[in-house]
């Protein structure tokens, strides 16, 4: 199962490469085509930051935690930015928050079930 759920994601993970920019090619590059290419970038840098996971050191799952927070708030204010020409941080805060802690919490558990965590 645990190779199943590994070829599941990064087959999607290939389609998306692949599928993101012929639908550029057949519809423009809309508002929602921004947003996906956007979350990918920032899905590439949460993947350069799973490298902390292989340090020996023990602050190592609070210190990843920060470096996807600051990743998660940064696109998310740059991305407000571009689109409405202001910030609000209260509200971005309010949402972004409780839903990156509960986004965080899946995948450290489906990372620990599948992944290479604490190996």
């Amino acid at each position: 199962m645990k190779k199943i759920l590994q070829n599941i994601f990064m087959t999607v993970g290939l389609g998306t490469i692949i599928f993101i920019p012929m639908l550029i090619l057949d519809n423009g590059l809309n508002d929602t085509l921004k947003s996906v290419l956007i979350w990918i970038g920032a899905s590439v840098l949460y993947g350069l930051s799973f490298s902390l996971w292989k340090i020996k050191m023990k602050r190592k799952i609070p210190l990843h935690i920060a470096i996807c927070f600051i990743i998660t708030i940064s696109v998310r204010c740059l991305y407000s930015y571009f689109k409405n020409g202001i910030v609000n941080f209260s509200s971005l805060f309010l949402v972004t928050v409780p839903i990156f802690i509960g986004v965080y919490i899946v995948l450290y558990f489906f990372m620990k079930l599948i992944g290479d965590l604490d190996k």
